[in-house]
């Protein structure tokens, strides 16, 4: 039985830390909208930098939107710049200040622009300098 209470206090210690674990990022959620139509933007590309680095690249999903975790240590003066490429849309730039987690809707106007259609998503990633993604290894064995 004295047992059961030390091994109950050490569940509850372990749950309670992993927990706290997102203190240290903010949770970015960006929505890509164009501006005339209203019509949700998926494939557009977004750059974050803070100071002149470069934090973070993402690509939105099917209904326009992107969620980023940026570690708090990476963004300088709690300031971050972005810059975002949507199909057929002017290139978005735009400053904005991180104090809390952050939701925005981004609405990008149609202009001229190299990247104007999906099948040239590939050939403008690599245009941009995209990292190489982190092996996924779901369901094998080393």
């Amino acid at each position: 039985m004295k047992n059961i209470i030390y091994i109950l206090f050490l569940i509850v210690g372990i749950s309670t830390y992993g927990q706290n674990t997102s203190e240290d990022r903010y949770k970015v959620e960006f929505n890509f909208v164009q501006e005339e139509t209203k019509e949700l933007l998926p494939g557009s590309i977004i750059e974050i930098f803070s100071g002149n680095e470069r934090i973070d690249v993402g690509i939105s999903d099917f209904s326009g939107n992107h969620y980023f975790y940026l570690k708090k240590r990476k963004i300088k003066h709690n300031k971050i710049s972005i810059k975002v490429y949507g199909i057929k849309c002017k290139v978005h730039k735009q400053k904005l200040i991180l104090k809390n987690n952050l939701k925005k809707t981004i609405f990008l106007k149609y202009g001229e622009t190299e990247y104007v259609n999906r099948k040239n998503l590939g050939e403008f990633i690599k245009k941009l300098n995209f990292p190489e993604p982190a092996p996924f290894l779901c369901g094998t064995i080393d």
